[in-house]
């Protein structure tokens, strides 16, 4: 028999390989982080007492949340893999990150120079305690979406870590949203934004020791 003969032979009735679903394991990460993250806001925090009038609100900044996470999501995705180039989503990132910046700016231009501070610091004698607290919810999320990513042997460390942190606080923003009391443009925009990068800055530190094997 000939070489491309027994080839043949051999490759008939050869099924194809079944297609992977880690996408959809991802998604089910995610999905269960989300969960965690909306549990510890109801437990730890409470939801805001007036959610029921205020729910295009609290609806606007899990959306915003939403969105920064799916800007990030590409990037997290091509670091699961080794050898992979980030190319366009780093700057899809640095593009989102700058109309974010934009948006701040011409919501304060929008209002009274008097009420400037409060608009953008969530009104008088308060403190974007989102930076703090965003983090803290985006803990587990970051601990399964870290488990997750492992099995995929990642070379980038630092870059997977800040990746995994970045997206799983703005999963965590989602979930904060239903307890946040300020629904203002220029404190979403910059306070959601930075405890986003927060959390990367974190996932870079601390993350990226966990996915060593």
């Amino acid at each position: 028999m000939k070489t491309d003969d027994l080839i043949n032979a051999l490759a008939r009735g050869v099924e194809p390989a079944e297609r992977p679903r880690w996408r959809l394991n991802l998604a089910i990460t995610l999905a269960a982080g989300l969960v965690v993250a909306c549990l510890l806001v109801a437990i730890g925090l409470g939801v805001r007492p007036d959610i029921g009038a205020a729910r295009m609100p609290v609806m606007m900044k899990a959306m915003f949340a939403a969105l920064a996470a799916a800007v990030i999501l590409p990037a997290a995705m091509q670091l699961m893999k080794p050898g992979r180039p980030l190319g366009w989503r780093l700057v899809a990132i640095g593009l989102f990150v700058a109309l974010c910046a934009i948006a701040a700016w011409i919501s304060l231009m929008g209002e009274m120079p008097e009420q400037r501070w409060q608009a953008w610091m969530g009104g008088e004698g308060r403190a974007p305690w989102c930076v703090v607290l965003i983090p803290i919810l985006a803990a587990p999320v970051a601990a399964l979406l870290t488990w997750f990513m492992r099995s995929f042997a990642p070379t980038q460390l630092t870059m997977a870590g800040a990746a995994i942190g970045a997206l799983a606080g703005g999963v965590a923003a989602m979930a904060y949203a239903m307890y946040c009391p300020t629904d203002s443009v220029a404190f979403v925009t910059t306070w959601y934004t930075l405890a986003i990068a927060v959390c990367a800055v974190l996932g870079a530190l601390v993350g990226s020791r966990f996915l060593r094997w």
